[in-house]
């Protein structure tokens, strides 16, 4: 994930989906769009708003170009949907802000954990096997893998 939102340019259209946090940080993006008249819809998210955030995403034309800036919590979740819809890396930048943890996938239960960036091993808080948090990352479940650990 990028940390600075950067133009691109050439698209028929851009999205910007944020919340007032977000807002700062398109802002520069958004300001040149606006300078060069290029067609653009932004999307003010909020928890609430995450459906019809999906149905507004499925109805953009191609030469659509997203921007999303969420908390980590959130922006994996609509780049998850985003790609779904059929925006791919090349169509989108994702920005997330704030604490920032990974998601591990038990390989027993598949449970999802919540666990910090350097964390090795943790004990799976569904069905309690103690894990190693492999290297290995899963873009269907937007979590490291984890298996059994063996110590």
């Amino acid at each position: 994930m990028s940390m600075d939102a950067v133009l691109i340019k050439g698209k028929r259209k851009y999205i910007f989906c944020s919340d007032k946090h977000g807002l700062r940080v398109l802002s520069n993006v958004f300001e040149q769009v606006k300078k060069e008249k290029l067609a653009y819809e932004w999307y003010h998210f909020s928890t609430e708003k995450r459906e019809l955030l999906e149905e507004f995403l499925s109805k953009q034309k191609m030469g659509t170009f997203l921007y999303v800036v969420l908390p980590y919590s959130e922006v994996h979740i609509v780049q998850t949907m985003a790609t779904r819809i059929g925006f791919s890396s090349d169509e989108a930048q994702f920005i997330g802000y704030g604490e920032e943890w990974i998601s591990i996938f038990c390989c027993r239960c598949h449970g999802l954990n919540r666990g910090e960036e350097q964390q090795t091993e943790l004990t799976c808080h569904q069905c309690k096997l103690k894990l190693e948090v492999s290297d290995h990352y899963s873009q269907v479940h937007h979590a490291f893998l984890g298996y059994p650990a063996t110590s």
